[in-house]
């Protein structure tokens, strides 16, 4: 299916807050970030960069569907970076637990940049839509200035398409929370559990230098010495690991095991039917259990 290019669909615009592609020595989660506590920081509009099918591909329009989705934070010690959601045939994944992450999965896992991996999908025949939320996911139950631990959006996606979903978990060295290639509901909607996972490109040193700032400014506690960046290069594992379900923080670091805690149920996502839908749906993938 041929895609459109990126657009933007709202603008927003932030005081003191950043969250933006970026290289390893300038993070996503940057010193900035810290001013998020300011009781100045507002969200003048939310912003949502998204690709879409052109108009053009009438023949290909014609069996979209238009889902809602709403991802929600639950958890009480990780703050998320802005996540990046998709839809797409089956078999074209963000991650798999037991493979090695990605160059885009490493770049969400460790700094919160989702822009390869946005790209990776925006430009793909197999792949429907993408939407970069772009805006970070509070901890449960908080607000930040104008962010939020929950974001709604519209997605479109065909058929048979499934959906998946990457998110840094901000108080981490390189975990992150998602789905992957999950079922789109035929008719009413699905509700999915997310579980935090370890991309196994760095070592879990907890240390506020080897953590992106974002975690003192939407944490519960701001780290000692923050803002100090987040150093990428000195904490690599080599060799990259095999991602895996995250073992929780341990406290051996800057990190305290209760404060920043990783919970069995990280986020959950509700995907809701809203237009497109006909009686002839079924649900015959044959593939055995979702994650």
């Amino acid at each position: 299916m041929k895609k459109s290019m990126l657009t933007m669909v709202a603008i927003f615009a932030l005081t003191g807050v950043t969250f933006i592609g970026c290289s390893e020595s300038d993070t996503t989660m940057n010193s900035d970030t810290a001013s998020a506590t300011s009781a100045n920081t507002a969200v003048e509009t939310q912003a949502l960069y998204r690709s879409s099918s052109s108009d053009e591909d009438s023949d290909d329009s014609d069996g979209l569907r238009t889902y809602r989705v709403t991802i929600k934070n639950l958890s009480v010690g990780q703050p998320l970076a802005p996540p990046v959601i998709a839809t797409h045939v089956k078999g074209f994944t963000m991650f798999e637990v037991g493979k090695l992450a990605s160059r885009g999965l490493e770049a969400i896992a460790e700094n919160g940049d989702v822009s390869l991996m946005f790209n990776r999908f925006n430009n793909s025949p197999y792949a429907t839509d993408a939407v970069n939320v772009g805006m970070p996911l509070t901890r449960y139950g908080t607000t930040v200035g104008g962010f939020k631990d929950y974001a709604t959006f519209e997605i479109t996606g065909k058929k048979h398409d499934r959906l998946s979903v990457a998110a840094m978990l901000i108080c981490t060295n390189d975990g992150f929370t998602g789905l992957n290639s999950v079922k789109l509901p035929k008719e009413g909607k699905k509700v999915y559990y997310l579980k935090g996972y370890d991309a196994g490109t760095e070592y879990n040193t907890e240390l506020s230098a080897d953590i992106v700032d974002g975690c003192s400014a939407l944490g519960a506690v701001a780290l000692a010495g923050d803002p100090n960046g987040n150093d990428n290069d000195s904490v690599d594992s080599s060799p990259h690991q095999r991602i895996r379900k995250h073992r929780g923080t341990m406290g051996n670091g800057d990190l305290d095991p209760n404060t920043h805690m990783i919970e069995k149920k990280v986020a959950k996502v509700v995907i809701e039917l809203i237009s497109g839908g006909d009686e002839d749906d079924d649900d015959h993938d044959n593939d055995g259990d979702d994650d």
